[in-house]
């Protein structure tokens, strides 16, 4: 059976680092195959080659047989190569029908004025094909975010795509919204298009996938067929070792209150959320997507404006009218998207390292101390063990694991008393896990107070010593981490009284 993409000896070199070294896959008409590995092992360099964001310093292509060179993304999505992005390309402001037809919308005979009326007609037919129940007619901002994931494999299936890219799909969505997006992977499957799936939860995998390629360093390790390895097999592939340890939790010493939330509600979103932090300890928060977690995060930093309520640090009323307050008050906060409200992407790394501290670190006449920039950022790159070329790298040239890694330190450089981890390792490889949990377990037994908030059941029971359980804007309960099991805490989070 020949290959419908074939990669051969790609390699790709940027200035001062080697992205891929002779990466060789064969891909396959209605097969799942996915890409794993750490954050920086190539994964994303290999499919921007693939998708024509890049071009190859090394090696060849092959589409259906015949040589495949693309030079831009448009020359790969012409040849039916297309990408759905961690963060999707969505028009807010179009309706569902012109996201759909982008680009490519139908006229009127006069060739001046846009046949809304086909348009709408035909987006419709593939919706309902989908079996989604979605209007063409919708303003797309009104969507969620797996219907507008939907969108986007409605855009596939209407172009009649063959290779599709799909980047961390589920990251953001719930236990349902997750079996839905499955069922479009199946129809694709059956459509014959070769599927190229990344993802570090890798249970779901087993779902879903035929064969799985593990990448490390810039190199393909192997390739497997799902059905002969198991999960521990990929992750000791993964990181060249066995993980032994995953969720690093030692016994926390709790110490005195930092943090002390009373009747805190946003009208309409939120109500009557009271609870206490300490130092010493990790309090988790754990709820289905819409519970108000984040949003109860953000009116703690400022970031949204509460309609009532009292916070404490340290026992002393505070009144935060935005970020800058929270932060002077030694509170850092690493929000969920870190591309859109955790970094500076076009700036340096030493930039986003001490931007929370420059209030702190100030010459006379406010010019910023770029000696003292310098240094902090080096010695956090260094004992972060953040992946980069030095400390004037763009963010943005970075993986999605080292940038979690530099919203980190700028915290810690800030010397955050209080850390609110919002989803702090979505997006992250295990390996890059395990040391994240490492040093968020070393911060709280140096007296630090870490509130995470996260959608991923195991990592919530792993690493807290309380889990704070909300639903539908409310908190259902508390549960120590000697009760906290899976379905103490999914009961909590789903069923009603």
């Amino acid at each position: 059976m020949e290959s419908c993409l074939q990669v051969k000896g790609i390699s790709k070199t940027f200035p001062g680092v080697k992205a891929l070294t002779d990466v060789s896959i064969d891909f396959y008409s209605g097969e799942v195959h996915a890409l794993v590995g750490e954050n920086g092992a190539g994964k994303s360099t290999l499919i921007k080659i693939i998708s024509g964001v890049y071009i190859p310093t090394e090696g060849t292509m092959a589409f259906e047989g015949s040589p495949l060179v693309v030079q831009t993304p448009r020359q790969a999505l012409n040849k039916g190569i297309v990408v759905i992005h961690q963060e999707l390309s969505i028009a807010n402001d179009l309706t569902v029908a012109e996201n759909i037809f982008l680009g490519e919308e139908p006229r009127q005979p006069n060739g001046f004025l846009l046949d809304r009326r086909k348009m709408n007609a035909e987006a419709q037919k593939v919706l309902d094909s989908m079996k989604v129940k979605i209007k063409a007619t919708t303003i797309a901002s009104h969507l969620t975010a797996a219907e507008q994931q939907m969108v986007e494999i409605a855009k596939i299936i209407r172009k009649n795509a063959k290779v599709v890219i799909m980047d961390e799909p589920t990251s953001s969505l719930s236990d349902h919204e997750i079996k839905a997006l499955f069922e479009q992977i199946f129809t694709l499957k059956k459509k014959n298009v070769a599927v190229i799936y990344i993802s570090h939860r890798l249970k779901e995998l087993f779902i879903i996938g035929d064969k799985v390629t593990v990448m490390r360093d810039g190199c393909k390790v192997n390739t497997f067929m799902l059905k002969d390895v198991t999960e521990k097999d990929i992750v000791a592939s993964m990181v060249g070792r066995e993980m032994k340890e995953y969720y690093l939790h030692t016994q926390h010493a709790r110490g005195k209150e930092m943090l002390r939330v009373e009747g805190l509600s946003v009208e309409g979103v939120f109500k009557d959320i009271s609870f206490t932090a300490y130092s010493g300890e990790v309090l988790g928060f754990y709820g289905l997507v819409g519970a108000g977690r984040t949003e109860v995060m953000e009116a703690i930093f400022g970031a949204r404006m509460k309609s009532a309520g009292k916070v404490f640090v340290e026992g002393k009323e505070t009144a935060f009218s935005s970020p800058k307050d929270a932060i002077i008050n030694k509170i850092g906060f690493v929000t969920e998207d870190r591309r859109r409200t955790g970094l500076m992407l076009n700036a340096m790394l030493k930039d986003n390292t001490v931007l929370p501290s420059l209030v702190f670190h100030q010459k006379k006449g406010g010019f910023v101390d770029f000696k003292w920039e310098t240094k902090v950022s080096q010695e956090y790159v260094f004992k972060l063990k953040v992946k980069t070329w030095g400390i004037n790298a763009i963010i943005s040239t970075l993986s999605g694991g080292n940038q979690q890694k530099v919203i980190l330190a700028k915290w810690l450089i800030a010397n955050s008393s209080i850390l609110i981890l919002d989803e702090p390792t979505r997006g992250i490889d295990v390996n890059a896990k395990a040391e994240f949990y490492a040093l968020m377990d070393e911060y709280v037994n140096n007296g630090g107070c870490i509130i995470a908030v996260s959608s991923e059941l195991p990592e919530v029971l792993g690493i807290s010593d309380r889990i704070l359980v909300m639903r539908e804007g409310l908190l259902s309960g508390e549960l120590s981490r000697a009760e906290a099991n899976e379905q103490n805490v999914i009961e909590l989070a789903s069923l009603h009284e």
